[in-house]
């Protein structure tokens, strides 16, 4: 077994971990194969926070012959135990079953740490970074979820141009070229790490798209800078956030259909900058209804307040705490309203960051588990 060590710069995208870095271990490895049954497990690589020189560590456990596979899975396993946090690439559907599978055929026994590490299925030790990041294809405008199509979408070209599948020619390759030509293996060894390391060092990248799920927390901190008119009868609400997101995006979202299907209301947009945002809210002109919570004898959809006035629209029914007053257009409708505060260009008003923390929190749905 050949153990490869590289301490690699800093990354062009960072990323705020939850966890501390630690107690992080990325992990990736490389196969003949798909199936653990009827291929080879040639490398583990892994990445780990060196405190002593304060940037990432990649250590890659590689099979330079084929009685190298049962050490490489105990290399890694042994580094596991020390980590609380394992975060991979689609690794709960491939790498992690095909790592316990291997582990049966050679009577290893992962200690209970590891074991519990492993068969994490909340994404709370267990981190797959495919899962987090699907759900937000659509919202971000990305094609594939591979992880060189993420890559590119954030501007990483990278040196490697190969893929898992085309490697495992080059592997055999190299397997050969030891016994018959020598000379030409390292080369070739060279492309497989290559691979390896590229995959492991751009997770780190990758990690900085997670940051667009704490955005669009329902929760984020955020300061309301500037309420201005904007076209067509929208609003801009301009605010500062404290997430440090890697690439400006544009995103329009439309509000639910209304039951009264005469009465269209427009699309709300997002532009978001490195530290700042402008929701664009559309403005509705007209008259609406409050109703009762309680009611005796009338039926409810006749209890009603009537309201002539400014609203903005809500793309979720949860209210915010500042504001409870909810305005329809018809009785139990999928859309509600809020009714411009008197002082609406007040930036100080709580009822703006409450409403804009509401609108960035229905975007998306919750994260994949």
């Amino acid at each position: 077994m050949l153990i490869k060590d590289s301490i690699i710069k800093q990354p062009r995208h960072t990323y705020t971990f939850p966890q501390a870095k630690e107690k992080i271990l990325f992990f990736d490895i490389e196969t003949t194969g798909l199936s653990p049954k009827a291929s080879s497990l040639y490398m583990i690589g892994i990445m780990f926070f060196d405190k002593k020189c304060s940037a990432w560590h990649i250590q890659q456990f590689f099979a330079d012959n084929y009685k190298s596979e049962p050490d490489i899975i105990l290399s890694f396993l042994e580094v596991l135990h020390n980590y609380k946090y394992l975060y991979h690439f689609n690794g709960k559907t491939f790498d992690i079953p095909y790592i316990l599978d291997k582990c049966v055929k050679y009577g290893i026994k992962p200690d209970s740490h590891c074991l519990s590490v492993l068969n994490d299925k909340d994404n709370i030790y267990s981190i797959d970074l495919l899962a987090l990041i699907r759900p937000l294809k659509k919202l971000l405008s990305i094609q594939s979820a591979a992880q060189t199509s993420l890559e590119r979408w954030l501007g990483i070209m990278r040196k490697d141009r190969y893929d898992g599948g085309q490697l495992i020619s080059v592997y055999s390759q190299y397997m050969q070229f030891k016994l018959i030509a020598p000379d030409k293996a390292p080369e070739l060894e060279k492309l497989l790490l290559l691979h390896n390391h590229d995959d492991i060092m751009h997770m780190l990248d990758v990690c900085s798209i997670l940051s667009y799920w704490d955005l669009f927390s329902a929760g984020n901190n955020i300061t309301i800078t500037d309420i201005t008119p904007g076209s067509s009868q929208h609003i801009n609400i301009t605010f500062r956030h404290n997430i440090q997101i890697p690439k400006k995006i544009y995103v329009t979202k439309p509000f639910p259909s209304s039951k009264e299907e005469t009465i269209p209301i427009q699309d709300i947009h997002l532009e978001t900058g490195k530290n700042s945002a402008v929701l664009s809210v559309p403005l509705f002109y007209g008259n609406l209804k409050y109703f009762y919570p309680g009611y005796k004898k009338a039926a409810a959809s006749k209890c009603y307040e009537a309201k002539e006035g400014i609203f903005v629209p809500s793309l979720t029914l949860i209210q915010p705490e500042s504001y409870n007053t909810q305005y329809y257009i018809t009785y139990r409708d999928k859309v509600c309203f809020y009714a411009l505060p008197d002082e609406r260009v007040d930036i100080y008003n709580p009822f703006w960051s409450s409403y804009v923390q509401l609108q960035l929190g229905a975007f998306i749905h919750k994260k994949a588990k």
